[in-house]
């Protein structure tokens, strides 16, 4: 067992943000027909959404490549900034520095390359990058930084993750003339641009702090992967160079197929936990779910049989902010917290699922 305790959490959000009614009915509605907008209005269980791009300086009709507004990287630096200010710590205690870069900048040097000096890092920190991990990276650091604490790392682990999939969809979403419930992969396109907030979460993690808010058992942290014969075949991503040697998305996704996997493998790994850590399990306070849309939150919460009670802190959070990827995890922890969900030694658990598989961890509050 390795007790990863968790010093500070911040999350920010870039400075541009749109309601899903403002998106649909001012700038996109030359491109979706009445019964699209009317649909994403009242399907996606979301109000707001947080994007990299000032929407009012964009010309949908065009097709042109735009650079997002707001740099990812300097996300990155004002959370570990922040993180840094908020736990009171100094830079010389970050032993290892992991990001997750969820974008599709993979062929620029990793994150960790400028802010390792941008910080003023120790010269021996170990680094790490994990692109196009998704929803499982919060998961697999925490297992990183355990095993760093393992092998007698002596200094704190910096964990960063950046959900940044406004270009993606935006890019595709520009290319399309009409958007239409009878081509379900235009559709898709839209849905995914709509629902998903661009966000920079991170935390410290120590294996000693007095002052942690959060603590995870190495061994409550549960995976279950798709590892069927044909199991790729769900969703398929394409990038490829156009004319001017711009990478162009693509995206073949069948929503129902996910669903329906996401949802068996969330109900194995649930019974993974239950018969692992049984006392632990019934100890439970609060769940939180991935907040993938409306429509996999109560898809999941029916399969796995989970009061929509215990999952409302995931819902408001959908609401509030949209889909933060891979950072939904951190924000859940954060707010289980912050809004005194949890009392001080309660357990939590969240559930994070997408294409790659299940993934749960148990935390308890330490505050």
């Amino acid at each position: 067992m390795v007790l990863v305790e968790l010093s500070q959490i911040c999350i920010n959000y870039p400075m541009f943000s749109y309601s899903i009614k403002e998106i649909v009915d001012d700038f996109l509605r030359p491109k979706l027909d009445r019964q699209v907008r009317e649909y994403v209005k009242e399907k996606l269980g979301i109000d707001k959404v947080f994007k990299i791009y000032d929407f009012d300086r964009i010309d949908f009709s065009k097709n042109d490549y735009l650079e997002p507004d707001v740099p990812k990287n300097e996300l990155f630096l004002k959370t570990a900034k922040d993180l840094l200010k908020k736990s009171k710590q100094k830079s010389g205690d970050i032993g290892m520095l992991i990001t997750v870069n969820d974008n599709n900048q993979f062929l620029d040097p990793a994150p960790t390359v400028e802010l390792v000096s941008k910080l003023g890092l120790n010269e021996d920190v170990r680094t790490q990058n994990m692109q196009g991990l998704a929803c499982s990276s919060f998961s697999e650091a925490l297992l990183n930084s355990a095993g760093y604490f393992q092998l007698n790392g002596k200094s704190n682990s910096m964990v960063l993750i950046g959900s940044m999939y406004t270009d993606w969809f935006l890019d595709r979403l520009k290319q399309i003339k009409l958007v239409s419930k009878k081509n379900r992969a235009d559709l898709n396109n839209l849905v995914y641009f709509l629902i998903f907030s661009d966000v920079v979460g991170g935390t410290i993690l120590s294996k000693n702090d007095k002052n942690r808010i959060a603590s995870i058992d190495s061994n409550e942290i549960f995976s279950c992967k798709d590892s069927r014969k044909n199991g790729y075949k769900k969703a398929s991503l394409k990038l490829s160079p156009s004319k001017k040697n711009r990478i162009i998305f693509d995206m073949n996704l069948d929503s129902k197929v996910l669903k329906k996997t996401v949802g068996n493998l969330c109900q194995k790994n649930i019974r993974q936990v239950e018969k692992k850590t049984l006392d632990e399990y019934r100890k439970i306070k609060v769940w939180g779910l991935h907040t993938a849309g409306a429509r996999f939150l109560d898809y999941i919460t029916s399969k796995c049989n989970i009061s929509k009670e215990k999952v409302a802190l995931s819902y408001s959070l959908m609401k509030e902010t949209g889909n933060t990827g891979a950072v939904s995890s951190l924000q859940f922890i954060h707010e289980s917290i912050k809004r005194k969900l949890l009392l001080k030694n309660e357990k939590g658990c969240f559930i994070d699922y997408g294409w790659e598989g299940s993934n749960i961890l148990l935390f308890k509050n330490r505050k």
